[in-house]
């Protein structure tokens, strides 16, 4: 009667493995370039000279990369120069040239502001919406809170890197493939198939 214990580990296992991969699936991360020359643009950044793009919309789940092609260092933080939320969403701390940084995952809708720290000028919206949402949304006032008046609008958005790619941690995917080839193994001793 060993058996009974043993599968329901099997089981166990296989059903971890089937949500540790399957949770983040979806998730997407989408790319903002800290354009060449930014530093030199002395507050007059337009929606592609500073953060390329300035506005991104993505779901909840989804995390954003800044990649810095300047040739000096950047931030991307949260908040705006003159409020008390500065960085308490993200900070990047300093990116260096040719360098990058990637947010936590977003887990509340809403619009998030940023800006960086070397150079206040330079500002960006992050538009969350809720996961699975078909039309880029906006909100009618920024804020840090995550709540938000949704309207519809038409948005810059990344373009193919905004697309949702499927991603498996390693550790998921061995835990994964161990329980598949447990229950295998197991039910094929406990059926007769398999005589190991």
């Amino acid at each position: 009667m060993k058996s009974k214990p043993i599968g329901a580990l099997f089981g166990v296992l296989a059903l971890v493995a089937v949500i540790a991969v399957a949770q983040p699936a979806y998730a997407a991360n989408v790319q903002v370039t800290i354009s060449s020359g930014a530093s030199n643009t002395k507050g007059a950044c337009t929606s592609t000279d500073c953060f390329n793009p300035q506005v991104v919309n993505v779901n909840v789940g989804d995390t954003v990369t800044w990649t810095n092609a300047d040739t000096v260092g950047h931030t991307a933080t949260s908040g705006k120069p003159s409020d008390n939320q500065t960085g308490t969403v993200f900070d990047s701390s300093l990116i260096s040239a040719g360098k990058s940084y990637t947010t936590p995952a977003f887990t509340t809708a809403g619009t998030y502001s940023y800006f960086c720290q070397v150079h206040p000028w330079m500002t960006g919206e992050i538009i969350v919406g809720a996961a699975g949402a078909t039309s880029p949304a906006t909100t009618s006032s920024s804020n840090m809170t995550g709540t938000s008046n949704m309207t519809t609008s038409n948005m810059t958005t990344s373009n193919a890197s905004s697309q949702a790619v499927p991603e498996f941690g390693p550790v998921a995917s061995l835990v994964l493939v161990l329980a598949i080839i447990s229950v295998v193994i197991f039910t094929s001793k406990t059926r007769g198939f398999l005589k190991l």
